[in-house]
């Protein structure tokens, strides 16, 4: 109780003034927080808050600093002087204190905010290079607040644009190599089938052997043609699908099954062995049973064509969380054959590329359709045997 009837009324009024203002505005901040965590409010409201309370305080000081020397005589100073010089004393306090609590505040919350300020500038710069540079650049991520997660979108849309231009190049790039490959593996048929009818008309229908020849001739390119056509429209019409339609749960073992045992005939018929191993017994998923028998289909087929007629080909299934299904089959001449390529279109082996009924596609078509059932597929190459990969959901 002495001590604090030893300090002046005015300074003790100040400070319990000042001191509960501070209080109120810390719990106001508080309170307030809570409710913007994380927003760019509460930064700028802790920023107010300070900036304030150290205004306050620097008020506090400056008005006790006043009421000190003008209780200590130098309101007598004033009073001596004359009647201007004691109103200039009795509103110099308020004046000064007034000017010092607003220039405290604003440099104080010019210099908490000053920091997002300048990252601020510094997106707006990235920003500029982005447009400059083009997509693909991403900007630094400081806090956690409306700014940052506006950066951390503007970073995801500029990866995401920049993949889309690429994709998009890729995808130009591919529609030209079609076209390229395309037209080249239709002038061959073509040419041959032009030839084969200017010698039908030299001919004529005399000569019935030779006639019947051509007429041959010209039947095998133009079914050749027709399934090198049907199969470039199967082809572009899975390029273009996101997903197939369709889509039902089937046994996928019990579906290979069915087409082993139909190809098991087809190629003893031609001199080749057929062998499957299928350690699981049934293994649901999704598919669209259409393009998933086509797969199989054209795999089998693939291994029926260039297979060695002394070596067995082998089928094997395993279900270890997703299905595993690998055709293995010995390569007469495993020279020139590219694993990572064979499932590009219009890709093929010398053999391949001569062979009428080879159009270079079904293989991409095995693979779009695994893509668009969301499985994979690939080859190795050991030795002279070849085998594909095939991993399903």
């Amino acid at each position: 109780m002495t001590l604090l009837r030893m300090i002046p009324n005015y300074i003790l009024i100040n400070g319990i003034v000042i001191a509960g203002t501070v209080f109120v505005i810390f719990l106001v901040y508080r309170r307030l927080s809570s409710s913007y965590q994380k927003r760019l409010t509460a930064y700028f409201l802790k920023a107010a808050c300070v900036s304030l309370a150290i205004s306050l305080a620097v008020l506090a000081v400056v008005l006790s600093m006043m009421q000190l020397l003008l209780h200590s005589g130098l309101w007598d100073y004033f009073h001596d002087l004359g009647y201007k010089y004691l109103i200039a004393a009795e509103y110099l306090p308020s004046v000064v204190a007034v000017a010092l609590t607003v220039i405290c505040f604003i440099v104080s919350f010019s210099v908490r905010i000053n920091r997002r300020v300048r990252y601020v500038e510094y997106l707006s710069q990235e920003i500029q290079k982005i447009r400059e540079e083009g997509f693909g650049r991403t900007m630094e991520l400081r806090g956690d607040d409306e700014i940052t997660r506006l950066c951390a979108v503007i970073n995801e849309m500029s990866v995401q644009l920049r993949e889309k231009e690429e994709r998009e190049k890729r995808q130009q790039r591919s529609k030209d190599e079609l076209i390229t490959n395309v037209s080249h593996d239709l002038r061959s048929p073509l040419t041959s089938i032009i030839g084969y009818v200017e010698l039908l008309k030299e001919t004529g229908p005399e000569d019935r052997q030779r006639f019947a020849e051509y007429i041959e001739v010209v039947e095998r390119r133009l079914t050749g043609l027709n399934g090198l056509i049907n199969e470039l429209f199967e082809y572009t019409k899975l390029n273009s699908a996101d997903q197939l339609p369709d889509m039902e749960k089937r046994d996928v073992l019990e579906l290979l099954r069915h087409i082993l045992y139909e190809y098991k005939v087809l190629m003893e018929a031609e001199g080749l062995t057929l062998s499957w191993q299928l350690e699981a017994e049934s293994h649901m998923a999704h598919i669209n049973t259409r393009q998933m028998v086509r797969v199989f289909q054209n795999l089998l087929d693939n291994a029926r064509r260039y297979a060695h007629r002394a070596a067995p080909v082998t089928v094997t299934a395993q279900d270890t969380g997703r299905l595993h299904i690998c055709i293995t089959n010995r390569v007469a001449d495993p020279h020139g054959i590219e694993p990572d390529r064979i499932f590009e279109r219009f890709y093929c082996g010398d053999r391949a590329r001569s062979a009428p009924q080879s159009s270079g596609l079904g293989l991409a078509i095995v693979k779009r359709i695994v893509e668009l059932h969301g499985g994979q597929v690939d080859a190795s190459l050991q030795g002279q045997e070849l085998s594909i990969h095939l991993f399903l959901k």
